[in-house]
């Protein structure tokens, strides 16, 4: 479909020099982590190509930390979802329901040139149709069309054959609203200086920025061992077996989560095995280390760059660490790699079964997760290993750190 043609009730999208200078539009992409994280290059190419239109976004608490500071943000609108539902919880109505009024009116504050959905959920879509603007476009999204009736409050841009990958589909979105423009999926977050010196000072006080007997530092591997979903969960022990194996090589081996009493219980067998590390004399320095809760997200993702590898389930982290250009592994179950693998070059690849069943998208199993289960430690340590000869990929210029995509789909 070219440009300009209709997408839906005859109406035609006006090509992009009919957009005023200085125009603003709205994103509407409320969470989680990686759906921010496959939304962002759409919001970078926008501005390359017209750098005076003006972006504010609508987002969750819990993923904001992504967007604070970031330059081609004019204005973040964040509903305090944690604190809504605190207080939801405590039967405080007037003060829960005075959170929405705010995000409401601050939705309403402009009249935009155009609002875009990126997310195509049932939130998103009424946050949209609040929204005051006489052009709305929607993402087709991972399962290529919106759901849950967001489409009632906007019109879906066509998914392209050539849009496998969900970052790829949402670029559609930018392609409709401006016409043909470069795209390369760069990716880029500001870290301020003190969060940097935040990482590195916890690694000094481990003894994990001491030079190896190299003389770089001493090399460690992040595992992010949890996922939203359970049919996502790979076996911890397994993840256990794969960080034997790389701790009897000389890495350290560092946990990352968002942490919780969940993730505490789930990391049983992680701490047996810093038990069993503990015992052996080998002279290193804490060889395992556990960092859930202890760094914000964007802490957290320069902890990535500064990491040999990332090994994680599909997850929020996994996509963080492939956008900053750090070298990951993905472990992919239900879900598919092609629409929502770590896609930013050689330094990050996704690790699965092949199944029949494969991708089923499903939140629970019928059969037990054979897709996981099948997937053995050898498996997951040789795709590790390759990539450890690779570079990682990523730039830092000015306090911002991000990475592009440098090959092809795989």
């Amino acid at each position: 479909m070219e440009h300009g043609q209709a997408i839906g009730g005859g109406d035609k999208i006006p090509p992009f020099q009919n957009l005023p200078r200085k125009s603003r539009i709205l994103v509407v992409l409320l969470g989680r982590i990686g759906d921010v994280i496959f939304t962002l290059p759409s919001i970078i190419a926008l501005k390359q190509a017209r750098p005076d239109i003006l972006v504010d976004w609508v987002v969750e608490d819990r993923c904001s930390d992504l967007l604070v500071d970031h330059p081609d943000i004019e204005r973040l609108i964040i509903f305090c979802r944690t604190e809504f539902e605190r207080l939801y919880r405590a039967r405080k109505w007037g003060l829960a329901f005075g959170i929405i009024r705010t995000l409401i009116r601050d939705v309403r504050l402009y009249r935009y040139q155009a609002v875009l959905d990126f997310q195509g959920l049932l939130k998103s879509g009424i946050l949209t149709g609040l929204s005051r603007s006489s052009l709305k476009l929607g993402s087709p999204s991972t399962y290529g069309k919106m759901k849950e009736g967001s489409w009632i409050f906007s019109r879906q841009v066509p998914l392209a054959p050539s849009a496998r990958h969900l970052i790829d589909r949402h670029f559609l979105v930018i392609r409709h609203l401006l016409g043909d423009i470069p795209f390369n999926r760069m990716f880029y977050i500001r870290i301020r200086e003190e969060e940097k010196k935040r990482v590195r000072e916890t690694l000094d006080a481990m003894g994990w920025a001491t030079p190896s007997p190299q003389g770089s530092p001493a090399p460690f591997i992040l595992i992010h061992p949890f996922a939203s979903w359970e049919t996502r969960q790979w076996p911890m022990d397994r993840f256990v077996s794969v960080a034997r194996h790389f701790s009897r090589k000389g890495f350290r081996i560092g946990i990352i989560g968002g942490g919780g009493e969940i993730q505490k219980r789930l990391l049983e067998p992680f701490y047996l095995f810093k038990e069993e590390t503990g015992a052996e004399k080998t002279g290193i320095k804490n060889r395992v280390v556990f960092f859930p809760g202890i760094f914000s997200l964007r802490e957290a993702g320069f902890l990535m760059t500064q990491s040999s590898l990332v090994l994680t389930d599909d997850s929020g982290p996994m996509h963080l660490s492939a956008a900053l250009g750090a070298r990951t592994l993905g472990i992919f179950g239900p879900t598919d790699p092609v629409r929502l693998g770590p896609s930013y070059g050689d330094q990050c690849a996704s690790v699965h079964r092949t199944l029949l069943c494969q991708p089923c998208m499903k939140r629970r199993c019928p059969i037990g997760t054979l897709c996981m289960e099948e997937l053995l430690p050898d498996q997951v340590i040789r795709e590790a290993e390759a990539l450890l000869s690779i570079p990682a990929a990523g730039f830092e210029r000015n306090g911002i750190i991000g990475s592009f995509k440098t090959d092809p789909d795989r």
